[in-house]
C-alpha cells in the first residue's frame, strides 16, 4: 500500500512559477508537530528550499482541510443525498 500524499501548490523562488509539490502526509504532520523544517521542491528549476512560516501555515491549513476516514469507513461505500441505498449495491468505487 502506497503512503498517503498531500499535493499542494508552490512558487518558485527563482521565477515565481507556481507548481504542483507532493509530499508524505506523515512527513508534514510530523515537522509540523515537532518544529522541524519542511523541504519544498519546484520541478521548473529543480530548486530546493525550506518552508517559510507562511508556506508552513498554508500546508497547515491543507492537512486541516483533508477528510480523514478509516480504514472500515473506506471500505463501506458512501451513500449520495436523493440516491438509494439499493443503487450504490453493486458498484465500486
Amino acid at each position: 500500500m502506497q503512503e498517503p500524499t498531500i499535493r499542494f501548490p508552490v512558487t518558485c523562488p527563482t521565477c515565481a512559477l507556481v507548481s504542483l509539490s507532493e509530499i508524505p502526509i506523515a512527513v508534514i504532520a510530523g515537522a509540523l508537530l515537532l518544529e522541524k523544517n519542511i523541504r519544498l521542491h519546484a520541478g521548473c528549476h529543480d530548486q530546493y528550499w525550506t518552508a517559510t512560516f507562511i508556506e508552513r501555515e498554508q500546508l497547515r491549513n491543507h492537512l486541516s482541510a483533508l477528510k480523514v476516514q478509516s480504514r472500515q469507513e473506506a471500505s463501506q461505500p458512501e451513500s449520495f443525498p436523493g440516491q438509494p441505498e439499493s443503487m450504490l449495491a453493486g458498484a465500486s468505487f
